[in-house]
């Protein structure tokens, strides 16, 4: 009689336990998932601007050629995947437009091994993607990583965003220390021996001003 009534205590305790696991998950199921709008950027609409300086001044600036990326809006407007990739075959110089052959030449050194070794295959694009998107005051705060010449490494910077009828646009800038990526050339702290006027300071900054379109 003992095992019986067990045996009957069990089986009722597994059809409550089962009922509950059925009707939460109908519960979760008739709960409708939350709206992302996803969007494509317009390469040709957006923009990666770069500024370099020296330690005893001068310095030089330019773009990056945006080649593609995806961004999902959820319906609140907040930002929750982003990945952004850059063309580095397409550095460009704009402070030395008066003298092309200098521009001409500071690219291809930028182009070299001694900067982002462009031809070296890997290096032909530099990718963020975006791990965090958070609001702070009137903008918001964008956290992620930063991949270029093969490594990667945290990144963190303010953002300012506008979503409107299917569109959405973005504007920032970060600095990094591109001696974590590997970008040694010029520095001072790798290169004693340089004399101030060729130190180039390790930290440089990147800017842009991304579109995005459904």
């Amino acid at each position: 009689m003992k095992t019986q009534f067990a045996l009957a205590a069990l089986v009722a305790l597994s059809s409550v336990v089962g009922s509950n696991v059925h009707a939460q998950s109908k519960a979760a199921a008739a709960k409708p998932a939350a709206k992302v709008e996803a969007m494509k950027v317009d390469a040709a609409a957006s923009v990666i601007t770069w500024k370099a300086t020296k330690k005893v001044m001068g310095g030089h600036d330019g773009t990056v050629a945006v080649k593609e990326g995806s961004v999902e809006v959820s319906a609140k407007n907040e930002v929750t995947a982003a990945t952004i990739v850059a063309d580095m075959t397409k550095i460009q110089n704009t402070d030395l437009a008066s003298s092309p052959k200098d521009q001409a030449k500071l690219v291809g050194h930028l182009s070299s091994p001694d900067f982002f070794d462009v031809a070296k295959k890997g290096n032909e694009t530099a990718t963020f993607k975006l791990t965090k998107f958070t609001k702070k005051g009137d903008g918001y705060v964008a956290t992620g990583e930063l991949t270029m010449i093969g490594q990667t490494h945290p990144v963190e910077f303010p953002v300012t965003m506008k979503v409107d009828k299917g569109m959405a646009s973005a504007e920032g800038s970060v600095k990094v220390d591109r001696t974590k990526w590997g970008l040694k050339y010029g520095s001072g702290d790798f290169f004693k021996e340089l004399t101030a006027d060729k130190i180039i300071n390790n930290e440089f900054e990147i800017g842009f001003k991304l579109v995005a379109k459904k």
